[in-house]
């Protein structure tokens, strides 16, 4: 064997070992649900609904891990309705941090985070916890009173919902 074919065999192999590298460390559960969750929260910081729908998880209550029986569609204008209802409350999502990605299981990741949002001026924090399901971010827990208008889970009665004000003063 030549000394140039050695040469070019051990950069494959080198840059070859470089990928791996990266495709672990960049889809790794952990880092699939940080980008999912860094992604929605500046969608909802900018405003961008059409944007944060895209990025959600969308469920019905009853069966949330079989996602929902809308349509596309149909999803998309339930969620822009709540969207309407939030802003009645002139809520704006100001900030989010991620403060722990937790493992469970060996595989699935959990974003810890902490968001402050405005109600009326009035502005709030509050801990939320983010899960990726089959590429979306699904808000499985969250102290947010708000959160129903913003998350995925489809088909309840919107017309007579309410924030829970359970924290605030």
């Amino acid at each position: 064997m030549s000394e140039t074919y050695k040469n070019i065999m051990a950069l494959l192999a080198l840059i070859a070992v470089g990928i791996g590298f990266y495709y672990i460390f960049t889809n790794s559960p952990e880092q699939k649900v940080k980008r999912i969750a860094v992604d929605y929260y500046k969608a909802m910081m900018d405003q961008d609904y059409e944007e944060a729908f895209e990025l959600l998880y969308k469920y019905d209550e009853k069966t949330p891990t079989e996602g929902t029986v809308l349509k596309e569609e149909e999803a998309k204008s339930f969620y822009l309705e709540k969207i309407n209802k939030l802003k009645e409350y002139h809520y704006k999502l100001k900030d989010y941090d991620i403060i722990n990605i937790r493992k469970e299981d060996g595989h699935t990741s959990f974003a810890e985070m902490i968001l402050t949002f405005e109600v009326d001026g009035q502005e709030h924090e509050v801990s939320e916890t983010i899960d990726e399901w089959n590429g979306k971010a699904w808000i499985i827990e969250s102290e947010d009173p708000f959160v129903n208008f913003r998350n995925g889970k489809m088909g309840f009665d919107l017309e007579n919902a309410e924030p829970e004000f359970y924290f605030m003063d």
